[in-house]
């Protein structure tokens, strides 16, 4: 259930487990920037659906992951209708994962819904680096 708060703010509720999430406009965009904007959730579920797959992956093979983690960098467009121009992702693995492994990570990717439902009309950039 999504509800209109007031002020560019929204809440959403996950029926299932009563986690609350609310949003807020950007500050460029009319907004205060008190919360998460709804392209950042975009960000957000590609990130977390990254991590999400590999750790599936990691699960099945019984590979530690412990330290894995991502940041995503969001660029909006600057000319035109208001939209994400590029996604670019650095993913931080462990450093005890050999080439296989992480060759193995970067194959299970592919299967990232998110991925696949917004690669087509958002530029992403992921780029990793072993700790």
């Amino acid at each position: 259930m999504c509800t209109y708060l007031g002020d560019l703010k929204t809440e959403s509720l996950h029926q299932q487990s009563g986690s609350v999430l609310r949003t807020d406009a950007p500050v460029d965009h009319e907004g205060k920037g008190r919360d998460f904007c709804p392209t950042d959730l975009v960000a957000t579920a590609l990130g977390t659906c990254l991590l999400t797959v590999m750790g599936i992956k990691a699960k099945k093979e019984r590979w530690s992951l412990d330290g894995l983690k991502l940041e995503v960098h969001k660029q909006m467009s600057k000319l035109g209708p208001r939209k994400i121009d590029n996604l670019v992702i650095n993913i931080f693995t462990p450093s005890n994962l050999t080439t296989d492994q992480l060759n193995g990570l970067k194959k299970e990717i592919k299967n990232c819904p998110v991925l696949r439902n917004i690669e087509s009309s958002i530029n992403i950039n992921l780029l990793w680096t072993q700790q």
